[in-house]
């Protein structure tokens, strides 16, 4: 089953840059340039100086925002108030995904119910309006690229009905093969 908000948008079929050919919507090259795009998002120009942890918390969030615009994709992260980086990839991911909810929850887990919370089609209209004057240009058009680099090279695959981040992980391979092994573990990780 193939994402309904996939459109037809993004690079051609190559790009030679210094002599070197490659493919601009190939899985892995659009995995990696995702990753590159959330660190960048909680790092700034300090991206390269990170650790390990930052760069597979930025790979796991990249893998499962892709896996959106294959299949729906049901994967829970959560990141605490007090690690700004983790809570700046999180939103950036969420934002990139085809379909996806943030959640706020107070304390560990929640002891009371849970809200949906929404705004209608106006607020949301001026909200459009108000973020064009809010948000940095470059911010804007990184995350445009980056989702419409995501939603071609998707639609490059033939996804059959299996495990999403398996079949992403085999088309990419290393090391988004290691990064699906660490999210099959458990569905709900935190950041």
């Amino acid at each position: 089953m193939r994402n309904p908000n996939m459109i037809n948008v993004g690079a051609g079929k190559s790009i030679t840059i210094l002599g070197e050919n490659f493919a601009p919507n190939a899985p892995g090259y659009v995995l990696q340039a995702t990753t590159d795009y959330l660190l960048e998002a909680a790092y700034g120009l300090y991206k390269l100086t990170v650790t390990h942890d930052a760069i597979g918390t930025a790979r796991c969030l990249t893998m499962c925002s892709y896996a959106t615009w294959i299949a729906p994709t049901s994967i829970a992260f959560t990141a605490k108030n007090n690690d700004l980086p983790a809570l700046r990839m999180l939103q950036a991911a969420m934002l990139l995904c085809a379909d996806a909810r943030t959640t706020l929850t107070t304390g560990p887990f929640p002891k009371r119910g849970h809200k949906l919370i929404r705004t209608n089609q106006t607020d949301v209209m001026i909200d459009s309006v108000l973020t064009l004057g809010l948000l940095p240009t470059r911010n804007r058009q990184d995350l445009h690229c980056i989702r419409q680099r995501m939603a071609a090279s998707a639609r490059l695959l033939n996804y059959t009905g299996d495990n999403v981040l398996k079949f992403i992980a085999n088309q990419a391979g290393a090391p988004w093969d290691e990064i699906a092994a660490a999210l099959a573990d458990g569905w709900k990780v935190v950041a």
